[in-house]
């Protein structure tokens, strides 16, 4: 509660400042992509301007948390805090998933807090507050509450876990904090026919990695859709077999981005010759000669990130915290097929460790670079054509500011 009075009481002290920031944000976009140039640091390190973002596009948009493999049966659970709000997303025994609130409807204690040994993940029959007991099904009603059974409210039921407005799209179920965002199958529509095929509903996730992460948001989520740094940060693992000069991205969707990342030109002809390569796992069954050519990254904004490939889906979880620090979990997901394979459990081993490993290369550099925005040395550089990404991420944060402003 202190730290959400400090928080309000300073974007009152610097509204001047951050329309000022804004303004220069809304400036960079409008540059057209030989002109562009990187944010001003402020946009990055400032914590008015993440408390504005929090509450003005975070909370306003769709949010991915979960997908459906983590919840296939009445009682599976997945629990996380994103943006202040303790949520348990849970198979609630009807076919149907909810988000709900860990808050009791009694006195606001966590219904299964971590502190007292609850697991992020796993199955339960019921949520039950340690404070006083009060009992909840997995659909988030009240089932009792200990001595008060004639009270009028309990004996009703008519008390619940708060639901926050969902929904389940390409696999991954999403929250929306405000409940007013536009469907979900509308917002990203665009994207669908690029991921259909890969049927990501059916997969299964096989591999998660949790990560304290030292940096903004969107440092992540420009060095995740920007391919120039295949050259430097990627040199061995990603420039031999997806070389950043032949990657390209696609026209700008409102809400989503593309970049396309072909293989070599030497791993294309042996995949048209009949020999598909980098694959480890059971490639996705509907799949057609040219998705065998390429990865793929996504961007469905504003943090919804895929890097896609034939035998596998990465899906990152990204959960902001302040300016300056964020949490992430990387996962992967895979065809449910791949583990009938005599060699998988050592192959999947592998794979894990390599996702590891170019995972912390990215976050060794994006907390570099939140080092580097703290510093007075700091001018927003020219951007590379290969960062066209992070130009139309730019412009999709502009039209959020201006939206915001009624403009």
């Amino acid at each position: 509660m202190q730290n959400s009075i400090i928080e309000s009481r300073d974007l009152n002290l610097v509204s001047a400042e951050l329309d000022l920031l804004h303004a220069e944000i809304c400036r960079a976009a409008e540059k057209p992509l030989a002109e562009a140039r990187a944010l001003p640091a402020q946009a990055f390190t400032d914590q008015a301007h993440f408390v504005w973002e929090r509450e003005t596009i975070l909370k306003r948009q769709w949010l991915s948390i979960a997908h459906v493999s983590q919840l296939k049966n009445p009682g599976d659970y997945v629990n996380l805090e994103l943006l202040g709000e303790r949520l348990s997303v849970v198979n609630s025994g009807d076919g149907v998933i909810k988000v709900l609130s860990r808050v009791c409807a009694h006195r606001g204690m966590d219904v299964m807090p971590p502190e007292y040994g609850h697991e992020s993940e796993g199955n339960c029959h019921q949520y039950r507050c340690p404070y006083h007991h009060w009992v909840y099904g997995i659909d988030g009603k009240l089932k009792g509450a200990p001595l008060m059974k004639e009270h009028q409210e309990v004996a009703s039921k008519s008390l619940q876990l708060f639901e926050f407005n969902s929904a389940v799209w390409q696999g991954f179920v999403f929250i929306n904090f405000s409940g007013d965002a536009q469907a979900i199958d509308e917002q990203f529509s665009g994207l669908d026919k690029y991921l259909s095929r890969w049927q990501i509903a059916d997969l299964t996730m096989v591999g998660d990695i949790a990560w304290d992460c030292p940096f903004n948001w969107k440092v992540l989520v420009e060095n995740f859709m920007e391919p120039y740094h295949h050259v430097g940060a990627h040199h061995t693992l990603f420039q031999p077999i997806m070389p950043a000069q032949g990657c390209w991205t696609d026209e700008e969707g409102e809400h989503f981005q593309v970049c396309h990342l072909p293989l070599s030109e030497p791993l294309q002809q042996k995949v048209k010759g009949g020999e598909p390569q980098l694959l480890s796992f059971m490639p996705m069954p509907a799949l057609v000669e040219s998705d065998f050519l390429e990865w793929t990254v996504y961007l469905a904004a504003p943090s919804t990130l895929l890097f896609v490939a034939a035998d596998r889906v990465y899906w990152y979880r990204l959960e902001p915290i302040s300016a300056e620090r964020m949490q992430i979990r990387t996962t992967m997901l895979v065809h449910p097929d791949s583990a009938n394979a005599e060699n998988y459990p050592q192959t999947l081993a592998d794979e894990i460790e390599l996702m590891r490993k170019f995972h912390l290369e990215d976050m060794e550099m994006c907390g570099a670079v939140q080092s580097g925005l703290a510093s007075a040395a700091y001018r927003p550089g020219p951007l590379n054509p290969l960062e066209q990404p992070i130009w139309l991420f730019q412009r999709y944060l502009a039209r959020q500011i201006k939206r915001a402003k009624g403009a």
